[in-house]
């Protein structure tokens, strides 16, 4: 049965999920509102790769699983004129053929970091319903920041499949996606002081 891919989490009302935002300002609900029905596309982006990956993970665990859990009690039974042999090799060859699979395509990694960025939207969205004033004093700022925390989660998701190549020794990732201790700033991950965010440039 194919899923149906919904963006109802962060509110599935008709008017979308700030049509109850009652601690914003009008004009600061219309453009969230309009910025996040642009977003949707995105998000369901997010959520058919998660469920593929997230499909593909748990197929391969369950067969891995199934077939360490059978091999030993069919060895026994293995003789060389009923094809016992072939169906135990077979079993073998199919497990790993799987298990590498699995591993070369980063599943289970790759179902984890799409759930992340989707979910980090979410978060973003009540944060910005339930409690604005986490994002400023003002809706002005509070539309900057929603704006720039919403951007952050897009160039973690585009880092994200810039390396995403497969690979069978799933190689140190590359990017900036490491946070700093001393430049980290709530929201969604680190942002380094620079020229643009107003702090010394190194």
């Amino acid at each position: 049965m194919r899923p149906k891919f919904t963006v109802a989490t962060a509110g599935g009302g008709a008017d979308g999920p700030f049509a109850d935002a009652d601690l914003i300002g009008p004009e600061l609900r219309d453009w969230a509102a309009a910025h996040y029905r642009r977003t949707v596309p995105v998000l369901r982006v997010w959520q058919r790769r998660a469920w593929l990956y997230g499909a593909a993970h748990f197929y391969a665990v369950g067969w891995t699983v199934l077939i360490s859990l059978s091999l030993p009690f069919l060895i026994p039974y293995v003789t060389d004129g009923n094809g016992s042999r072939l169906l135990v090799q077979a079993l073998s060859v199919f497990g790993a053929v799987v298990f590498g699979l699995h591993r070369t395509f980063k599943a289970e990694e790759n179902y984890g970091k799409y759930r992340l960025h989707e979910s980090s939207v979410y978060t973003l969205v009540r944060k910005l319903v339930d409690d604005p004033d986490q994002l400023g004093a003002s809706d002005a700022e509070r539309r900057r920041r929603y704006l720039a925390e919403i951007e952050r989660i897009r160039e973690r998701a585009r880092n994200d499949e810039i390396n995403n190549l497969p690979s069978p020794s799933s190689p140190p990732r590359t990017g900036p996606v490491t946070p700093i201790p001393e430049q980290r700033v709530d929201g969604y991950r680190s942002a380094a002081h620079g020229p643009l965010s107003g702090g010394a440039s190194p």
